[in-house]
């Protein structure tokens, strides 16, 4: 069945009248008139009563007009979500996060989404070697992360990252390279290289650049549980900077040199054209340049 002839059905119920529906669809009376009969011979029985003061629906009529309205009605609300998923109001995106943009994306995700409900988001804190390996299988759309030199991937700076030295709160004051003897003895934390292996390489860099050698006597699995033990007076540890809001009892203190700094940007695959990860890129850009 036609929607176009179902649009003309109810044009004519809405104003009882088939020459001023031919009117308001832009159409000649006769051409009207044979679109009522077409629709007419294909549900096999009459729809109007014409008369002087125009057209009254028959009891058939009566019955089919809901049926009429809510196809018409299903039919609009298909045609907006499409043409809504077209232009990336509508759609999927999944989401890498990494712990330095912590204090960043989730507010402008959350600004996205309240924008764009249409639009369900999965978010996932993963390390940035992971992210990219995600994000070049097509398993990722987006991902705040270290910016990758890798071919196919496309990137916006965020904010560029610092090591630092998370320090328990015994020790109130330390000067490098001067005092590397006695971090060693209290001994380093540090992120499992499997699950940071970005952060592993910095802390790798830096350290050769110092002439230094960390004696790691703890390791975790995550970032958290690395900051919670050197707020506990375990030990010391690399981590980026923007680990600092989630230190309480303790202190993170920023490191100098060449290898002690990186670029942390939203990443998305340059090949694959999707247009809710085009109008969610945009997005950020300008949250970034009105932020």
């Amino acid at each position: 069945m036609e929607l176009k002839l179902l649009r003309t059905f109810l044009s004519v119920v809405e104003l009882r009248h088939f020459g001023r529906a031919a009117e308001a669809l832009h159409l000649s009376q006769p051409a009207l008139s044979k679109q009522v009969g077409v629709l007419e011979a294909s549900l096999g029985a009459k729809l109007f009563e014409r008369g002087r003061h125009g057209a009254e629906l028959t009891r058939f009529g009566e019955i089919f007009l809901p049926d009429a309205q809510a196809l018409v009605h299903d039919a609009d609300e298909i045609l907006a979500r499409a043409r809504e998923a077209a232009s990336g109001k509508r759609g999927h995106l999944r989401v890498g996060i990494c712990l330095s943009v912590l204090t960043i994306a989730p507010r402008i995700i959350a600004d996205f989404r309240q924008q764009y409900p249409g639009i369900a988001i999965a978010l996932s804190d993963l390390s940035s070697a992971e992210q990219t390996r995600r994000l070049v299988a097509g398993k990722l759309d987006v991902g705040f992360m270290r910016v990758p030199s890798v071919e196919g991937l496309s990137s916006l700076r965020v904010i560029d990252e610092n090591l630092a030295l998370a320090l328990p709160p015994s020790l109130e004051r330390v000067r490098l390279p001067a005092d590397f003897d006695k971090l060693n003895e209290m001994g380093f934390l540090a992120l499992r290289r499997a699950r940071g292996p970005g952060l592993a390489a910095q802390v790798d860099g830096w350290c050769r650049e110092q002439g230094f050698v960390p004696n790691v006597t703890q390791q975790a699995d995550d970032v958290q549980s690395v900051l919670a033990s050197v707020a506990a007076g375990v030990g010391v540890a690399f981590v980026p900077s923007g680990a600092q809001h989630l230190l309480r009892d303790a202190t993170v203190l920023p490191l100098r040199g060449k290898c002690a700094k990186w670029r942390v940007g939203l990443v998305w695959p340059d090949a694959r054209s999707n247009p809710v990860t085009s109008r969610f890129v945009s997005f950020v850009r300008a949250a970034l340049k009105g932020g």
